[in-house]
């Protein structure tokens, strides 16, 4: 069952989201993507990120913007930055993580992210 999850950035704010699967599951050979979209169901997303588990997040496959921290305990981070969200409406929009591999997709996590024009807000 996928975790729902809000949170909020604030006007030219970094955000990180970190998962956590529970209960601890090894996402070894996973795919994961996130998508941020204006609404669930979308054909795109405003923002993608992907990464191919198994690697450390020493080993810089944080490029695309997630970083898998233990992949024995299905432990993964997303990094949003402020520059990502720039010249966006300030409103709610939602988000989904999935692991996509050849004949399967499963949302892992979803919710809401919540662009406030303030800062802290």
């Amino acid at each position: 069952m996928a975790v729902s999850v809000d949170f909020s950035l604030g006007r030219q704010e970094d955000g990180l989201l970190t998962v956590n699967m529970n209960p601890p599951t090894a996402i070894g050979g996973w795919n994961i993507v996130a998508t941020i979209q204006e609404r669930f169901g979308g054909i795109s997303g405003k923002i993608v990120k992907s990464v191919a588990s198994g690697f450390s997040a020493s080993s810089g496959n944080d490029r695309s913007g997630i970083s898998v921290l233990d992949s024995g305990q299905g432990r993964f981070r997303i990094q949003l930055n402020a520059s990502e969200t720039s010249g966006w409406d300030f409103k709610n929009y939602v988000f989904t993580v999935e692991r996509r591999d050849s004949g399967s997709r499963t949302i892992l996590s979803q919710g809401h992210l919540l662009l406030n024009p303030n800062t802290g807000v």
